[in-house]
C-alpha cells in the first residue's frame, strides 16, 4: 500500500517538472525573438552593410566623383568624371546590385519615354545630330538626379564632322508617368530649346532679300526650323501684297521681316519724300497682315546717302558678305563663298527668289553649326552682342 502511494507522488512530481521545464522553454525562446526583432533597430542590417560596402568600393575603384544621389529611396545614383567622358552607376538600395537603366522605368513605358526622348532631342538639336543618334552606333551614360536626368551621347557618327558634346536635360516633369522611383517635380522649368542662343558662340545672321517668294518661302522656312536657325527677310512691299500669307508664316515661324521698301526703289536716287513714302506703304502693309511694325530697312541695290541716314526713320541694314547667288545661280560657290568668309558678327547677304540659294542654305547651315556657329536674325544678332541698331546709321556687321 505504501508502495503505491510512493509511485503515485513520484509520478506527480514527474508531471509538474516536465510542465514548469515547457513553461521555461517557451518564454525563453519568446524573450529571444523580442531580443533579435529590437537588434534589427539598434544596428545595421547585413544587407545594408553591404550595400554601403558595395558604394565604398565604387567610389575607391573610381576617381573624381562628382554627383551622388541622397533623397533616392530605391538606388544609389553616383557619377564621375573619367577624363572627357562621364560614368555612372545605379547601385539597387536593397541588394546592392547594379540596375541598368531601362529597370527604372515601368515595364510597358520604356518606348513611351524613347519617343519623348527624340522629341526633346528634336526640339534641341538640328536634324542631322538627330539622326546620328538615331541611325549609328553609341552609347549613353545617364546622369541621374532627383527632379532630372542628363543623358550623355558618346561615340554617335554625325555628318559635317560635329565634335562638340551632345547632351539633352529631361525635366521628370515630363516623364513622371514613365518612371518607377520616387522622384522629385519641379513647379517650373524650361526645356532646352534650340533657339535659346547663347552670348557665348560665334554668331552670324542670314539675310533674304527680294522676297517673300510664293514658290519658296515655305521650303526656306522648313530648312532653317530643321537647323535650328532663324533669318532676316528683307522684302519688297509689292511681292508682300502677292503672297500674304508668305508674310504671315515668316513672322510666325520667330524669323523676321524687314523692309527692301514698297517697290525696290533706289533710294539715293529718288527724293526723301518718295523713299519715305515707299517706307512708310510697307510697314502698313506689314502691320495689316500681322499686328507688329518693321524695325529695320535694307536700301536696295546697297544704295544710300547721307540724306537718307538722317531722314530715315530706321537703321539701315546692309551687309559685309555678299554670295552673289543671284549671279552666279551655283551652290558650290555660295557654300564655299559663305565657309571660307564667315566670321563672327558677319551679315550674310542671299536672296529668296532663287532654288540655287535655297540648296546652298540645305548644306549651309548644318555645315556652319558643325563650325560652331549659331545663325540668328539680324535683330538677335544685335542683342546677342548687346547692340542697340540705331537710326541714323548704316550697319555691315554687328560685332561684340
Amino acid at each position: 500500500m505504501k508502495y503505491k502511494v510512493f509511485k503515485l507522488i513520484f509520478t506527480v512530481l514527474i508531471i509538474l517538472l516536465l510542465i514548469l521545464g515547457t513553461v521555461f522553454l517557451v518564454r525563453g525562446l519568446t524573450l529571444q525573438e523580442k531580443g533579435e526583432e529590437n537588434d534589427q533597430y539598434s544596428s545595421p542590417s547585413v544587407s545594408q552593410v553591404d550595400v554601403d560596402k558595395v558604394i565604398e568600393d565604387i567610389k575607391a575603384q573610381n576617381s573624381d566623383l562628382i554627383y551622388e544621389s541622397e533623397n533616392i529611396d530605391e538606388f544609389t545614383s553616383l557619377v564621375f568624371q573619367e577624363e572627357d567622358k562621364l560614368k555612372s552607376y545605379l547601385i539597387d538600395s536593397e541588394t546592392g546590385e547594379e540596375l541598368d537603366i531601362t529597370d527604372i522605368f515601368k515595364e510597358d513605358k520604356l518606348d513611351e519615354f524613347n519617343e519623348k526622348e527624340l522629341e526633346l532631342l528634336n526640339l534641341k538639336y538640328p536634324e542631322f545630330i538627330v539622326e546620328g543618334i538615331k541611325t549609328s552606333d553609341g552609347y549613353k551614360v545617364y546622369y541621374v538626379k532627383e527632379n532630372e536626368m542628363t543623358i550623355y551621347y558618346y561615340d554617335y557618327t554625325y555628318l559635317y564632322d560635329y565634335q562638340e558634346q551632345v547632351t539633352l536635360t529631361i525635366n521628370y516633369n515630363e516623364v513622371h508617368d514613365f518612371l518607377d522611383f520616387t522622384h522629385l517635380l519641379d513647379k517650373e522649368y524650361v526645356n532646352e530649346d534650340g533657339y535659346q542662343y547663347s552670348k557665348d558662340k560665334k554668331t552670324i545672321a542670314i539675310t533674304f532679300d527680294d522676297g517673300p517668294s510664293s514658290k519658296y518661302n515655305a521650303k526656306y522656312l522648313d530648312v532653317l526650323a530643321r537647323n535650328k536657325a532663324h533669318a532676316t527677310f528683307f522684302m519688297v512691299g509689292t511681292m508682300m501684297q502677292s503672297c500674304q500669307k508668305c508674310v504671315l508664316d515668316t513672322y510666325k515661324s520667330g524669323n523676321e521681316v524687314a523692309s527692301h521698301t514698297y517697290n525696290h526703289i533706289n533710294m539715293k536716287n529718288s527724293s526723301i519724300e518718295k523713299v519715305n513714302e515707299a517706307i512708310k506703304k510697307t510697314d502698313d502693309l506689314y502691320y495689316q497682315i500681322t499686328g507688329d511694325h518693321i524695325k529695320y530697312v535694307r536700301p536696295p541695290y546697297g544704295a544710300y546717302d547721307k540724306e537718307n541716314l538722317e531722314n530715315v526713320s530706321y537703321p539701315l541694314i546692309l551687309w559685309n558678305l555678299d554670295t552673289e547667288d543671284w549671279r552666279y545661280r551655283d551652290v558650290d560657290h555660295i557654300v564655299n563663298y559663305v565657309m571660307e568668309n564667315a566670321s563672327d558678327g558677319s551679315i550674310i547677304l542671299m536672296h529668296e527668289l532663287y532654288e540655287t540659294s535655297l540648296q546652298a542654305l540645305e548644306i549651309l547651315l548644318p555645315k556652319l553649326y558643325a563650325e560652331g556657329y549659331q545663325v540668328v536674325s539680324v535683330g538677335e544678332l544685335a542683342a546677342l552682342k548687346d547692340k542697340t541698331l540705331e537710326v541714323g546709321h548704316a550697319y555691315r556687321a554687328i560685332m561684340g
